[in-house]
């Protein structure tokens, strides 16, 4: 899988770019506030339809402009795909080939991108909230229902919430009814997200602990756990069994929802444990070891998706060897290196890229990228 063009208008601080990248490293330098990460960001955008950066797609448009436009030229098993995605501060359209695609979810599967941020480092200590996005994102490349299934549980819970809410200032009749409508709803999505992270955490474990392995050379046992109500541990990824667990613990604590004014069971609340020889790591793992982690959770998600697909993912390294020491540095690159992902990769200076061959080095300064000769 390859981004062969790549199209950017009205981007943040980005001059109107058309950029056609190598097939493996790409490496952009410049110092910070250059523009480096909004070209990570727009690739990001434009293969998954969400921001690592925002929860608003708006906030990418340029100041004093209307829209922003995002396009893509994909190769991939002798195919080549053209994505693009308009951005208004309202609106979001979205084409494929030419084509507005309905419904969105056709749009994804063919694309897939994977992201290794600074932020990600800070994830096993981070809150759980943190490390569930940090989840989910692996599971959409892997899996991508998934994000359709988030979304819409999204919504339920959403709509859930504010009829608690609404019935602690203004309790009527009727209500158990409709708490009963969304607790089916929320059941039934809760049971499909709740599954597919299991699943997930099952296929990427042996190559995690592969990976942390190779990294540490310490013989420590890593292991990854999902943490949700004990009642669910015995419905393993089975969704039937999983929504039936969902349902009574959402009826059981109606009352409790009612008096909080919010849902406190289901996969919003559930969280990614990371665990270093039978000890949580977060509370008990070095800085050093916290960051072999999560180097060898990235690296074990490129393996596992290029095996679930058959191409192996874009990957989006965003200003990551600054923070990594030497030697998991020198890991990185040489992981990559024995690999044929195409790579974007920030950088305040070439140098801390340690690559050689197959590499295309771009200079970005105030929002114009110049090929580097």
């Amino acid at each position: 899988m390859i981004v062969q063009g790549l199209k950017l208008t009205s981007v943040r601080n980005l001059a109107p770019v058309q950029l056609e990248p190598g097939p493996h490293f790409n490496v952009l330098s410049g110092n910070n506030g250059q523009g480096k990460t909004n070209v990570l960001e727009s690739i990001y955008v434009v293969g998954t339809l969400r921001s690592f950066r925002t929860q608003r797609l708006a906030d990418l448009i340029a100041f004093g402009q209307s829209e922003a436009y995002i396009g893509a030229r994909v190769h991939r098993g002798g195919l080549e795909r053209k994505y693009e995605v308009t951005l208004g501060e309202r609106s979001r359209k979205v084409r494929l080939d030419g084509k507005t695609v309905r419904p969105i979810s056709k749009y994804f599967g063919d694309f897939n991108v994977v992201l290794f941020a600074p932020e990600d480092l800070q994830v096993p200590r981070g809150s759980p909230g943190d490390r569930r996005r940090f989840l989910d994102r692996a599971v959409f490349n892997w899996r991508s229902s998934h994000l359709t299934d988030s979304q819409a549980y999204e919504k339920v819970l959403r709509n859930r919430n504010a009829l608690l809410k609404d019935l602690q200032d203004h309790p009527r009749g009727g209500s158990d009814e409709l708490l009963s409508v969304y607790d089916d709803q929320l059941a039934d999505l809760g049971a499909r997200v709740l599954a597919a992270r299991r699943s997930f955490l099952d296929d990427v474990l042996p190559r995690f602990r592969a990976a942390f392995e190779a990294i540490t050379k310490s013989g420590w046992t890593v292991h990854l756990r999902y943490a949700a109500p004990d009642d669910l541990d015995g419905a393993g990824t089975d969704e039937a069994a999983l929504r039936d667990g969902l349902l009574g613990l959402m009826r059981a604590s109606r009352a409790r929802d009612l008096a909080r004014g919010s849902s406190n069971v289901g996969p919003h609340r559930d969280d990614l444990v990371f665990e270093l020889d039978g000890v949580l790591a977060q509370s008990f793992a070095s800085q050093g070891q916290l960051r072999a982690i999560v180097l060898a959770w990235k690296t074990a998600e490129m393996e596992l998706l290029q095996s679930a697909h058959g191409d192996a993912p874009v990957l989006l390294l965003d200003d990551v060897s600054s923070e990594l020491d030497p030697s998991r540095n020198e890991y990185l690159f040489e992981f990559l290196r024995s690999r044929d992902n195409q790579c974007f990769i920030t950088t305040t200076h070439p140098k801390h890229v340690l690559v050689t061959r197959d590499r295309l080095d771009f200079r970005v300064d105030n929002g114009s990228i110049l090929l580097k000769t």
